[in-house]
Protein backbone atom coordinates (compact mmCIF):
# COMPACT_ATOMS: atom_id res chain seq x y z
CA UNK A 1 0.00 0.00 0.00
CA UNK A 2 1.29 3.44 -0.87
CA UNK A 3 1.72 5.33 2.38
CA UNK A 4 -0.03 8.59 3.12
CA UNK A 5 2.38 11.32 4.19
CA UNK A 6 0.96 13.16 7.19
CA UNK A 7 3.38 16.02 6.77
CA UNK A 8 2.51 16.56 3.13
CA UNK A 9 5.97 16.46 1.61
CA UNK A 10 4.09 16.17 -1.67
CA UNK A 11 2.30 19.18 -3.06
CA UNK A 12 0.22 17.21 -5.53
CA UNK A 13 -0.62 13.62 -6.40
CA UNK A 14 0.96 12.03 -9.48
CA UNK A 15 -0.94 12.10 -12.74
CA UNK A 16 -2.60 8.74 -13.39
CA UNK A 17 -3.88 7.50 -16.75
CA UNK A 18 -7.56 6.76 -16.17
CA UNK A 19 -7.62 4.05 -18.79
CA UNK A 20 -6.02 1.72 -16.24
CA UNK A 21 -8.39 2.56 -13.43
CA UNK A 22 -11.20 0.24 -12.46
CA UNK A 23 -13.79 2.89 -13.33
CA UNK A 24 -14.93 3.60 -16.88
CA UNK A 25 -13.59 7.09 -17.50
CA UNK A 26 -12.17 8.66 -20.62
CA UNK A 27 -8.62 7.31 -21.11
CA UNK A 28 -6.69 10.54 -20.74
CA UNK A 29 -4.19 11.57 -18.06
CA UNK A 30 -5.54 13.47 -15.12
CA UNK A 31 -4.18 14.88 -11.88
CA UNK A 32 -5.56 14.89 -8.37
CA UNK A 33 -4.28 17.73 -6.22
CA UNK A 34 -3.93 17.43 -2.46
CA UNK A 35 -3.60 20.30 -0.04
CA UNK A 36 -0.16 21.36 1.10
CA UNK A 37 1.72 24.32 2.51
CA UNK A 38 2.08 27.08 -0.12
CA UNK A 39 5.81 27.17 0.60
CA UNK A 40 6.18 23.68 -0.92
CA UNK A 41 6.35 25.20 -4.38
CA UNK A 42 8.70 28.06 -3.53
CA UNK A 43 12.06 28.00 -5.30
CA UNK A 44 14.41 30.47 -3.64
CA UNK A 45 17.87 30.80 -5.11
CA UNK A 46 20.09 29.02 -2.60
CA UNK A 47 23.29 27.23 -3.46
CA UNK A 48 23.71 23.60 -2.48
CA UNK A 49 26.77 23.02 -0.32
CA UNK A 50 28.65 19.77 -0.07
CA UNK A 51 29.80 19.38 3.52
CA UNK A 52 33.05 17.94 4.82
CA UNK A 53 32.74 14.79 6.98
CA UNK A 54 31.67 16.58 10.16
CA UNK A 55 30.68 20.17 9.56
CA UNK A 56 29.34 22.80 7.22
CA UNK A 57 30.59 26.33 6.72
CA UNK A 58 28.17 27.30 9.51
CA UNK A 59 29.24 24.71 12.09
CA UNK A 60 28.71 21.11 13.17
CA UNK A 61 26.31 18.78 11.41
CA UNK A 62 24.06 16.03 12.80
CA UNK A 63 25.67 12.63 13.28
CA UNK A 64 24.01 9.60 11.74
CA UNK A 65 24.37 5.95 12.76
CA UNK A 66 23.11 3.04 10.67
CA UNK A 67 23.62 1.47 7.26
CA UNK A 68 21.72 1.98 4.03
CA UNK A 69 18.32 0.31 4.22
CA UNK A 70 18.15 0.38 8.01
CA UNK A 71 16.36 3.01 10.12
CA UNK A 72 19.01 5.62 11.04
CA UNK A 73 19.70 7.15 14.43
CA UNK A 74 20.22 10.91 14.18
CA UNK A 75 21.85 13.18 16.78
CA UNK A 76 21.44 16.91 16.12
CA UNK A 77 24.09 19.25 17.62
CA UNK A 78 23.07 21.88 20.16
CA UNK A 79 23.90 24.93 18.05
CA UNK A 80 22.45 27.14 15.36
CA UNK A 81 21.55 25.38 12.08
CA UNK A 82 23.27 26.22 8.78
CA UNK A 83 21.67 29.06 6.85
CA UNK A 84 21.99 27.27 3.48
CA UNK A 85 21.11 23.84 2.20
CA UNK A 86 23.71 21.28 3.28
CA UNK A 87 24.11 17.96 1.45
CA UNK A 88 26.38 15.24 2.80
CA UNK A 89 26.76 11.84 1.12
CA UNK A 90 26.98 9.37 4.00
CA UNK A 91 27.49 6.35 1.73
CA UNK A 92 27.72 6.47 -2.05
CA UNK A 93 25.69 4.08 -4.16
CA UNK A 94 26.82 2.55 -7.44
CA UNK A 95 23.65 3.34 -9.38
CA UNK A 96 22.93 6.07 -11.91
CA UNK A 97 22.66 9.72 -10.93
CA UNK A 98 19.28 11.18 -10.07
CA UNK A 99 18.22 13.66 -12.76
CA UNK A 100 15.34 16.05 -13.37
CA UNK A 101 12.06 14.62 -14.68
CA UNK A 102 12.59 11.23 -13.07
CA UNK A 103 10.33 9.25 -10.77
CA UNK A 104 12.41 8.68 -7.64
CA UNK A 105 11.79 6.23 -4.79
CA UNK A 106 13.33 6.91 -1.39
CA UNK A 107 13.18 5.86 2.24
CA UNK A 108 13.72 8.72 4.65
CA UNK A 109 13.68 9.96 8.21
CA UNK A 110 12.90 13.60 9.00
CA UNK A 111 13.70 15.45 12.22
CA UNK A 112 13.55 19.02 13.52
CA UNK A 113 16.91 20.71 14.00
CA UNK A 114 15.63 22.57 17.06
CA UNK A 115 15.15 19.53 19.30
CA UNK A 116 16.07 16.52 17.13
CA UNK A 117 12.49 15.21 17.27
CA UNK A 118 11.62 12.78 14.48
CA UNK A 119 8.46 13.93 12.73
CA UNK A 120 8.17 11.31 9.99
CA UNK A 121 9.89 8.21 8.60
CA UNK A 122 9.18 5.66 5.89
CA UNK A 123 11.55 2.84 6.84
CA UNK A 124 8.88 0.78 8.59
CA UNK A 125 6.14 1.46 6.04
CA UNK A 126 6.37 2.24 2.31
CA UNK A 127 8.89 4.30 0.32
CA UNK A 128 8.05 7.79 -0.87
CA UNK A 129 7.98 8.40 -4.63
CA UNK A 130 7.97 11.77 -6.38
CA UNK A 131 8.89 13.30 -9.73
CA UNK A 132 11.94 15.54 -9.76
CA UNK A 133 11.37 18.93 -11.32
CA UNK A 134 7.59 18.80 -10.84
CA UNK A 135 7.42 21.13 -7.83
CA UNK A 136 5.62 18.39 -5.93
CA UNK A 137 7.97 18.25 -2.96
CA UNK A 138 9.73 20.75 -0.72
CA UNK A 139 12.54 22.41 -2.71
CA UNK A 140 15.44 21.48 -0.42
CA UNK A 141 14.57 17.80 -0.52
CA UNK A 142 14.62 17.71 -4.31
CA UNK A 143 17.65 19.99 -4.74
CA UNK A 144 19.67 17.87 -2.35
CA UNK A 145 18.98 14.59 -4.14
CA UNK A 146 19.43 15.57 -7.80
CA UNK A 147 22.97 14.55 -8.76
CA UNK A 148 23.23 11.88 -6.06
CA UNK A 149 23.45 8.22 -7.14
CA UNK A 150 20.94 5.45 -6.61
CA UNK A 151 21.96 3.34 -3.62
CA UNK A 152 23.30 6.35 -1.67
CA UNK A 153 22.43 7.43 1.86
CA UNK A 154 22.33 11.22 2.02
CA UNK A 155 22.09 13.69 4.90
CA UNK A 156 20.14 16.88 4.13
CA UNK A 157 19.94 19.94 6.36
CA UNK A 158 17.22 22.14 4.89
CA UNK A 159 16.77 25.78 5.96
CA UNK A 160 13.20 27.05 6.37
CA UNK A 161 13.13 28.94 3.06
CA UNK A 162 13.68 25.63 1.26
CA UNK A 163 11.27 23.73 3.54
CA UNK A 164 8.00 25.05 4.98
CA UNK A 165 9.04 28.58 5.95
CA UNK A 166 6.43 30.22 8.17
CA UNK A 167 3.60 27.95 7.05
CA UNK A 168 4.37 24.44 8.36
CA UNK A 169 1.95 21.56 7.72
CA UNK A 170 1.35 21.02 11.45
CA UNK A 171 2.88 19.78 14.69
CA UNK A 172 5.61 19.10 15.47
CA UNK A 173 7.07 21.26 12.68
CA UNK A 174 7.01 24.90 13.74
CA UNK A 175 7.23 28.12 11.70
CA UNK A 176 10.84 28.84 10.73
CA UNK A 177 12.06 25.29 11.43
CA UNK A 178 15.20 23.94 9.82
CA UNK A 179 14.77 20.26 8.98
CA UNK A 180 17.13 17.30 8.95
CA UNK A 181 16.58 14.34 6.62
CA UNK A 182 18.44 11.08 6.17
CA UNK A 183 17.47 9.72 2.74
CA UNK A 184 18.17 6.35 1.12
CA UNK A 185 17.79 6.58 -2.68
CA UNK A 186 16.17 3.31 -3.77
CA UNK A 187 15.50 3.93 -7.46
CA UNK A 188 15.19 6.57 -10.19
CA UNK A 189 13.22 6.02 -13.40
CA UNK A 190 13.10 8.00 -16.65
CA UNK A 191 10.46 8.18 -19.37
CA UNK A 192 12.70 6.19 -21.75
CA UNK A 193 13.57 3.32 -19.38
CA UNK A 194 12.72 -0.19 -20.58
CA UNK A 195 12.94 -3.84 -19.52
CA UNK A 196 16.47 -5.19 -19.11
CA UNK A 197 16.06 -8.95 -18.76
CA UNK A 198 16.77 -11.94 -21.01
CA UNK A 199 14.77 -12.39 -24.25
CA UNK A 200 12.17 -15.16 -24.04
CA UNK A 201 10.21 -14.72 -27.28
CA UNK A 202 6.81 -16.34 -27.71
CA UNK A 203 6.66 -18.87 -30.55
CA UNK A 204 2.85 -19.24 -30.70
CA UNK A 205 1.50 -17.23 -33.67
CA UNK A 206 -1.97 -17.11 -32.14
CA UNK A 207 -0.71 -14.62 -29.58
CA UNK A 208 0.13 -10.97 -30.35
CA UNK A 209 3.73 -10.27 -31.30
CA UNK A 210 5.67 -8.01 -28.92
CA UNK A 211 9.25 -7.05 -29.93
CA UNK A 212 12.11 -7.16 -27.44
CA UNK A 213 14.04 -4.04 -28.52
CA UNK A 214 14.72 -1.54 -25.70
CA UNK A 215 12.17 1.02 -26.86
CA UNK A 216 8.41 1.44 -27.10
CA UNK A 217 7.13 -1.88 -28.50
CA UNK A 218 4.87 -1.99 -31.55
CA UNK A 219 2.30 -4.71 -30.86
CA UNK A 220 1.06 -6.82 -33.79
CA UNK A 221 -2.33 -8.45 -33.13
CA UNK A 222 -3.07 -11.69 -35.07
CA UNK A 223 -6.34 -12.31 -36.90
CA UNK A 224 -9.13 -14.18 -35.16
CA UNK A 225 -10.68 -13.97 -31.74
CA UNK A 226 -8.82 -13.17 -28.54
CA UNK A 227 -8.20 -15.95 -26.01
CA UNK A 228 -11.16 -16.26 -23.60
CA UNK A 229 -8.92 -16.17 -20.52
CA UNK A 230 -6.18 -13.87 -19.26
CA UNK A 231 -2.77 -14.33 -20.91
CA UNK A 232 0.34 -13.07 -19.09
CA UNK A 233 3.61 -14.20 -20.68
CA UNK A 234 7.07 -12.54 -20.47
CA UNK A 235 8.80 -11.84 -23.78
CA UNK A 236 11.74 -10.52 -21.75
CA UNK A 237 12.33 -12.15 -18.38
CA UNK A 238 13.97 -10.02 -15.70
CA UNK A 239 16.11 -11.28 -12.85
CA UNK A 240 14.65 -8.97 -10.22
CA UNK A 241 12.24 -9.83 -7.41
CA UNK A 242 8.76 -11.15 -8.13
CA UNK A 243 5.86 -8.72 -7.96
CA UNK A 244 3.59 -9.43 -5.00
CA UNK A 245 0.02 -8.32 -4.42
CA UNK A 246 0.24 -5.04 -2.53
CA UNK A 247 3.50 -3.98 -4.18
CA UNK A 248 3.85 -0.53 -5.70
CA UNK A 249 5.18 -1.12 -9.22
CA UNK A 250 6.94 1.16 -11.69
CA UNK A 251 6.12 0.29 -15.30
CA UNK A 252 6.21 1.39 -18.90
CA UNK A 253 3.26 0.18 -20.94
CA UNK A 254 1.44 0.41 -24.24
CA UNK A 255 -2.12 -0.83 -24.76
CA UNK A 256 -3.92 -1.70 -28.02
CA UNK A 257 -7.36 -3.03 -28.93
CA UNK A 258 -7.51 -6.66 -30.01
CA UNK A 259 -10.19 -5.97 -32.67
CA UNK A 260 -8.08 -3.57 -34.76
CA UNK A 261 -4.64 -3.20 -33.13
CA UNK A 262 -5.29 0.50 -32.47
CA UNK A 263 -3.30 2.02 -29.60
CA UNK A 264 -5.49 3.52 -26.90
CA UNK A 265 -2.93 4.44 -24.24
CA UNK A 266 0.80 4.48 -23.54
CA UNK A 267 3.18 5.70 -20.86
CA UNK A 268 6.13 5.97 -23.28
CA UNK A 269 7.27 9.58 -23.60
CA UNK A 270 4.86 10.66 -20.87
CA UNK A 271 6.71 9.22 -17.90
CA UNK A 272 6.67 5.92 -16.06
CA UNK A 273 3.43 4.78 -14.43
CA UNK A 274 3.34 4.01 -10.71
CA UNK A 275 0.50 2.04 -9.12
CA UNK A 276 -0.26 -0.47 -6.39
CA UNK A 277 -0.99 -3.97 -7.67
CA UNK A 278 -3.76 -6.03 -6.13
CA UNK A 279 -5.59 -3.05 -4.62
CA UNK A 280 -8.22 -2.45 -7.28
CA UNK A 281 -6.49 0.69 -8.53
CA UNK A 282 -6.14 -0.75 -12.02
CA UNK A 283 -8.19 -3.15 -14.15
CA UNK A 284 -8.41 -6.74 -12.90
CA UNK A 285 -6.27 -8.05 -15.76
CA UNK A 286 -3.35 -6.00 -14.45
CA UNK A 287 -3.93 -6.95 -10.81
CA UNK A 288 -3.98 -10.62 -11.73
CA UNK A 289 -1.48 -10.72 -14.58
CA UNK A 290 1.48 -8.89 -13.05
CA UNK A 291 1.63 -10.76 -9.74
CA UNK A 292 4.48 -13.28 -9.86
CA UNK A 293 6.28 -11.61 -12.77
CA UNK A 294 9.83 -10.42 -12.12
CA UNK A 295 11.26 -6.92 -12.17
CA UNK A 296 13.09 -6.34 -15.46
CA UNK A 297 10.48 -8.24 -17.49
CA UNK A 298 8.46 -7.17 -20.50
CA UNK A 299 5.11 -8.91 -20.23
CA UNK A 300 2.52 -9.60 -22.93
CA UNK A 301 -0.86 -9.20 -21.27
CA UNK A 302 -4.04 -10.17 -23.16
CA UNK A 303 -6.99 -9.02 -21.09
CA UNK A 304 -10.46 -10.35 -21.87
CA UNK A 305 -13.24 -7.82 -21.60
CA UNK A 306 -14.50 -9.29 -18.32
CA UNK A 307 -11.14 -8.40 -16.70
CA UNK A 308 -10.95 -5.01 -18.44
CA UNK A 309 -13.89 -2.65 -18.93
CA UNK A 310 -16.61 -5.20 -19.65
CA UNK A 311 -19.86 -3.78 -20.98
CA UNK A 312 -18.97 -0.25 -19.88
CA UNK A 313 -16.04 0.63 -22.11
CA UNK A 314 -13.88 3.73 -21.74
CA UNK A 315 -12.98 6.28 -24.42
CA UNK A 316 -11.62 4.40 -27.45
CA UNK A 317 -12.37 1.13 -25.66
CA UNK A 318 -15.83 -0.05 -26.71
CA UNK A 319 -18.07 -2.26 -24.55
CA UNK A 320 -16.85 -5.84 -24.84
CA UNK A 321 -13.37 -4.94 -26.13
CA UNK A 322 -10.50 -7.29 -25.38
CA UNK A 323 -7.23 -5.51 -24.67
CA UNK A 324 -3.54 -6.21 -25.33
CA UNK A 325 -0.69 -4.69 -23.30
CA UNK A 326 3.09 -4.80 -23.41
CA UNK A 327 4.25 -3.93 -19.89
CA UNK A 328 7.86 -3.34 -18.83
CA UNK A 329 8.23 -3.87 -15.07
CA UNK A 330 10.98 -1.48 -13.99
CA UNK A 331 10.64 -1.68 -10.20
CA UNK A 332 8.53 -3.04 -7.34
CA UNK A 333 8.41 -1.75 -3.75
Amino acid sequence: MRRALPLQLLAAACALPLVLSACGSDPEPTSDSSSASPSNSATPSVSNSESDPGSSSSGALPTVDGDFGQPPKVDVPDEEPPSELVVKTLSKGSGAKVESDQTVFVDYLGARWDDGQTFDASFDSEPLNFVTGSGGIIPGFEQGLVGQTVGSRVLLVIPPDLAYGDQPPGDPIQPGDSLVFVVDILGAYSATDSAKGSPTPIEDDSYPFVPILPKKPEIAVPPGNAPPNLVAIPVITGDGPKVKSGDTVVVQYVGVLWRNGQEFDSSWGRGVFVTEIGAGNVIKGWDQGLVGKTVGSRVLLVVPSKLGYGDQGSGKIKPGDDLVFAIDILGAY
